[in-house]
């Protein structure tokens, strides 16, 4: 909201209340005439130059911006490229319309937008052109880094023989981002069957529809090769992870109708059973764009073709695309959490004791799952497995109906993080911070949690162990019956970043040793020091409490050390992560009972070609320390999932309380199941593999 004072031409104030205009931005922006941006010159023109000004203040801010991360100023530097291709490519769609540099023009936006969030609407207008031009199967895929340069190039050459040539500032802009003619030059628009061909599923059930597709994606019509590379993907999800199975699905379905419409083959017909079966392995989910066909067939049978080759790329991408910032900073968060956990369990107290621990988990799962493509049969990125299996929480909770693009009031995945977020905060409590701002962190508290509930309760979904979070976040005060509206969010968001440099300021203040007391606490004696576990480990405390030296009396373990005992006793264990220590190794040897802990440590691992060996078939349990092991584990953890040996993805130290809870809580009912019904009592906290 604008609040404006009004006055005559001589500078004389208006009488109330005509001396007063206030202007509301509207929350969206009024879409483009008929016909989309290129039909109205002037409209164009003017789009145009804004987004040129503002591609020179990309450059300024690249150079100028100390604070930026060589990540950021690299966004920039290819924003600055694909934005002046858009410029230049967009007046030679004006000039003279074309189906493949439409095409273009849509990925060029689609990347853009990825890249600089602020340009998001640029993508609407290119599909606002495509719908105009009667290509509503358009939608555009982002760009992988070294497609940047060849369809920059592809579109100035086609803007060329349109009549457009790039101008002196645009040729300067390109120089600045270091666009440069690629030989040879590959078109991205049509990219080798190699690049969009899935790896092979390893599940031995689906190896026959596997080679099926395989020999049905060599045929010669595009449309049936398509169909079969898209089908691959779902056939061989046990590979993949966080890819839009639901649309491989739905895009299939809708280019095998149109084909066998059209033309019925052997091989379209093989196709549609091949679908079907897929489909019912999948639980049938809804096929939103195969219903909307059905209801009225567009009979664009090259446009469904076309769009089939896009998703191929989109899949390609979603398999090779880094790390964005938002996920990122989601691990990070989880992260912290994690390392929390960790120290409780070092001082035997597990996470039913600790609510607020409790709660941040739980959410911070259900953020990550929500913003996770998911599906049955679909592998999980780690740390998405890890803090489900860590809070409780199946995996496949409402799978269909949270996909990240999918949640019908808004993205479930944001009103939790939402919700999530002042919990952190909650470690400051008995701090000068939390004598200003206590009130107004519990106030906000509430607040995320009401709009949460109230949200999931709109989209007829019930959370996990939502009784607990009904009755944690009530008690930072009444929980408002309705999701948030905009303004409220933006009043809640701007509450939230008054008071977090103070919250920073804080826990920096905290950060910082204390000065050294003139008579230090006595340390308990050891037979021998305990060396850290070296390696590249995520933010936060390094490996837990110390293990107990196998020549100290036997210490009292907590209850949860204890019930996994019983079912390791006399067993064999792997572990892979740290540096093996023997203060640790005698530790775990001692707490579990076991016959024998081969310890596979960080640089003994560089790669996967030894897994066959240490998981043996007398191996109880495999335990991988992915603080520091990265993505390295995953073979190891490949080998034992395929051998039946259960496995533990372990993020905290190698303290036995701390390995003891995460057994427990991940593979319980496996290690129940190999003992018999007679192996003992039962292990807390189960929760099933």
């Amino acid at each position: 909201m604008t609040k404006m004072v009004l006055r005559t031409p001589d500078g004389r104030s208006l009488p109330r209340p005509a001396s007063t205009l206030r202007v509301q931005a509207p929350d969206a922006f009024a879409p483009d005439p008929p016909g989309g941006l290129c039909a109205h010159p002037a409209l164009l023109r003017g789009v145009l130059d804004t987004l040129a000004a503002r591609l020179d203040a990309m450059m300024d801010r690249a150079e100028q911006d100390e604070t930026l991360s060589v990540e950021a100023q690299s966004d920039l530097i290819r924003a600055v490229g694909l934005g002046q291709a858009l410029v230049t490519g967009l007046e030679g769609y004006a000039a003279a319309p074309d189906r493949t540099l439409l095409e273009r023009l849509s990925d060029l936006a689609q990347t853009l937008a990825l890249l600089q969030p602020d340009e998001a609407r640029l993508s609407g207008r290119v599909a606002a052109i495509a719908g105009a031009a009667g290509h509503a199967w358009l939608e555009g895929v982002p760009l992988l880094p070294d497609e940047d340069a060849p369809m920059i190039t592809l579109t100035l050459d086609a803007a060329q023989a349109a009549g457009i040539r790039v101008g002196e500032r645009g040729e300067a802009r390109l120089t600045w981002a270091g666009v440069r003619r690629p030989a040879p030059l590959r078109d991205p628009l049509t990219p080798l069957r190699a690049a969009l061909t899935p790896p092979a599923t390893l599940d031995a059930g689906r190896h026959g529809t596997g080679q099926a597709l395989q020999r049905l994606a060599l045929g010669e019509r595009e449309g049936e090769r398509n169909a079969a590379l898209l089908l691959l993907f779902v056939c061989g999800r046990d590979r993949l992870e966080d890819l839009p199975l639901i649309l491989a699905l739905d895009r299939a379905l809708v280019l095998l109708r149109a084909l066998h419409a059209q033309e019925p083959t052997p091989a379209t017909t093989h196709l549609l059973e091949l679908h079907a079966a897929l489909h019912a392995e999948l639980g049938r989910p809804d096929l939103p764009l195969a219903q909307r066909e059905r209801r009225q067939a567009s009979g664009d049978l090259g446009g469904q073709v076309l769009a089939a080759r896009r998703t191929l790329r989109a899949l390609r991408f979603g398999r090779l695309r880094p790390v964005t910032p938002e996920t990122q900073e989601h691990l990070n968060v989880l992260w912290d959490a994690l390392n929390d956990l960790d120290e409780d369990l070092s001082r035997g107290v597990t996470p039913d004791r600790d609510s607020d621990l409790r709660a941040r988990l739980l959410l911070l799962s259900l953020q990550g799952l929500t913003s996770t493509a998911r599906a049955p049969g679909l592998r999980l990125p780690p740390m998405v497995q890890l803090a489900a299996q860590v809070s409780g929480v199946d995996p496949l909770w409402a799978w269909e109906r949270t996909q990240p693009e999918r949640f019908t009031s808004g993205p479930l995945h944001g009103h939790l993080g939402r919700a999530a977020l002042p919990l952190e905060l909650l470690a400051l409590r008995g701090t000068p911070f939390w004598d200003t701002w206590g009130t107004e962190v519990r106030r906000l508290t509430a607040l995320a949690g009401g709009n949460l509930l109230a949200s999931v309760r709109r989209a007829g979904l019930r959370l996990p162990d939502q009784a607990f979070l009904e009755g944690y976040l009530g008690g930072f005060g009444p929980l408002r019956a309705l999701p948030m509206d905009p303004a409220a969010l933006n009043a809640f968001h701007a509450a939230l970043l008054r008071l977090l440099p103070d919250a920073h300021a804080q826990a920096q203040a905290l950060a910082v040793p204390a000065e050294a007391p003139a008579s230090p606490p006595p340390v308990p004696r050891q037979k021998a020091p305990t060396p850290p576990l070296s390696g590249p480990p995520p933010p936060g405390p390094a490996t837990g409490s110390p293990p107990v030296p196998a020549t100290q009396d036997a210490p009292e373990w907590p209850a949860h050390v204890l019930g996994v005992r019983e079912h390791l006793r006399g067993r064999r264990m792997v572990l892979l992560g740290g540096v093996p220590s023997a203060p640790h190794h005698a530790a775990l040897l001692a707490a579990f009972e076991l016959s024998e802990l081969d310890w596979i440590g960080s640089a003994e691992y560089a790669h996967g070609t030894h897994a066959q060996a240490h998981v043996t078939p007398d191996t109880a349990v495999v335990i991988l320390a992915i603080r520091w092991m990265a993505h390295a584990h995953n073979t190891l953890r490949d080998v034992a999932r395929a051998r039946g040996v259960p496995y533990v993805m372990h993020p905290g130290g190698l303290s036995p309380s701390s390995v003891a809870w995460q057994i427990g809580r991940q593979v319980s009912q496996q290690l129940g199941q190999q003992a018999g019904q007679d192996a003992g009592p039962a292990l807390p906290d189960n929760t099933g593999d």
